[in-house]
């Protein structure tokens, strides 16, 4: 059986935009959190982006949802984990709009 996987400290401890969690465990309400979660992650360990990047990203995003303007509609983290993923690799133009 094979050991399980631990997240790099700056992945596991994000305290500007907190993963949701429950009893300390990451909680995911669908899969495709899970796979947003997971590309993010795999893309910063393969050098596509620093970790920091998405991160400040992140935090943008979160603060937008949480104004929830008619620009920037209310929603979900993982709505925003996403939308953060898609805006860096905009920017580093591996994503086209």
């Amino acid at each position: 059986m094979s050991e399980p996987r631990t997240a790099r400290p700056e992945v596991a401890e994000m305290d500007d935009a907190p993963l949701p969690r429950k009893s300390g465990e990451l909680v995911f309400h669908d899969d495709w959190e899970r796979r947003a979660f997971a590309l993010a992650v795999s893309l910063a360990e393969q050098g596509v982006f620093e970790w920091r990047e998405f991160q400040q990203r992140l935090i943008e995003s979160v603060g937008e949802a949480e104004r929830g303007d008619s620009q920037h509609p209310s929603r979900g983290y993982y709505e925003s984990w996403l939308v953060s993923l898609e805006r860096l690799l905009e920017e580093k133009r591996l994503l086209e709009r």
